[in-house]
């Protein structure tokens, strides 16, 4: 009985001295640096913090290197989902991956201070399914980043296009993917070699893609109808996509500005736009 209870104090001790929550992720103030985390302490029983523009994150009770702080992580043992938003999910030592919220907003976590469980809640509406999503060509190219000028353009639905050629034609060797700004509910790789011509599916979270063969032509995608479910992919070589302007007549060879929605724009101010001139369509980004 003695025994039982020195290890019992041990514990106690332990979990007094480790009275601290170490956080990163992509959000406001959040960083992928496990030595230099967001620090939380234990106040009234739970870890509790509030990140705005939050997307993914993971926790750990280990402060150091990603192996160190790996040992001590927690991971939700099921997906935090519009449906339990408010709902206490049980936590469990280990895993894979980040926690990502069901979209990008303010949220307030709580995380028992047992580590048995973690609670997100928040004000941020969701998103309008509708809308036209931000998505990008994000690789070696454009240092893995997500500027305007290598966005996808919306057709119609669950289609987008993007036009490679001079400025962001892909050379050969290199590595992307086709993700959102923040890499959370868009990231899609092809785990090896891009196929040219030739409709593919590319999985989420997948591995990065390889261009094997310099690149000039129209990327066709069609985004899954389920959450993070496989990604419609088709490079189309020496294709170019006009959409909505293809029809719209040039003359004397002047160049003409549309918005991303195929509206003329006569006194384009900073942004980005389509572009027709002598019968070239390109996308511009005016600084």
């Amino acid at each position: 009985m003695k025994k039982f209870y020195a290890i019992a104090a041990a514990a106690m001790t332990a979990l007094s001295m480790n009275a601290q929550l170490y956080v990163v992720g992509a959000g406001e103030g959040l960083a992928w640096e496990p030595t230099d985390p967001m620090v939380v302490e234990l106040e009234n029983g739970a870890y509790t913090f509030e990140i705005n523009d939050l997307t993914q994150f993971q926790i750990s009770t280990e402060l150091g290197d990603w192996d160190t702080f790996n040992t001590a992580k927690y991971m939700p043992t099921a997906a935090l989902t519009e449906e339990n938003l408010g709902t206490a999910v049980e936590l469990a030592l280990g895993g894979e991956g980040n926690i990502s919220t069901p979209w990008k907003g303010d949220y307030k976590v709580v995380v028992a201070g047992d580590l048995s469980t973690i609670t997100l809640t928040t004000d941020t509406p969701k998103p309008d399914p509708n809308a036209a999503k931000e998505i990008y060509l994000r690789g070696g190219m454009n240092e893995w980043g997500s500027p305007a000028e290598w966005m996808f353009s919306h057709k119609e639905g669950n289609d987008y296009y993007f036009v490679c050629k001079d400025a962001t034609m892909i050379p050969a060797g290199t590595s992307l993917k086709i993700a959102d700004a923040d890499w959370n509910v868009y990231n899609y790789g092809a785990n090896g070699p891009i196929t040219i011509d030739d409709e593919s599916w590319w999985n989420y979270n997948d591995q990065d893609s390889l261009m094997t063969e310099d690149f000039e032509g129209t990327v066709y995608i069609t985004l899954p109808e389920e959450e993070r479910g496989e990604l419609t992919v088709l490079f189309k070589s020496g294709v170019f996509e006009n959409s909505a302007v293809e029809t719209i007549a040039v003359a004397n060879g002047e160049a003409e500005y549309f918005n991303l929605q195929g509206v003329r724009v006569a006194n384009p101010a900073q942004g980005l736009y389509i572009v027709r001139q002598g019968g070239v369509v390109t996308k511009q980004v005016i600084r």
